[in-house]
């Protein structure tokens, strides 16, 4: 095989890493991230609310564009 049959290999894409962020929420420790770019989700720590997954995380909110408005909007600090 000559060296001119060989075609170059595609270069993987790369994702841009997505952030996040951990903090308190109302008390209970809170969690945000980016779920895709321009979109963050909250969830909180509270085992005791009967609507939490079994690892005692609770959804507040997703959607988000940026992390000022996710914080805003839910209270994490």
């Amino acid at each position: 095989m000559a060296i001119d049959n060989v075609t170059p290999r595609a270069k993987p894409a790369t994702t841009p890493a997505l952030g996040n962020r951990y903090g308190t929420c109302h008390g209970r420790s809170a969690y945000a991230k980016e779920t895709s770019v321009g979109s963050w989700q909250v969830k909180v720590h509270d085992p005791t609310n009967r609507l939490s997954g079994h690892d005692g995380w609770l959804m507040v909110g997703t959607g988000w564009p940026t992390l000022a408005e996710a914080c805003t909007a839910t209270g994490l600090s």
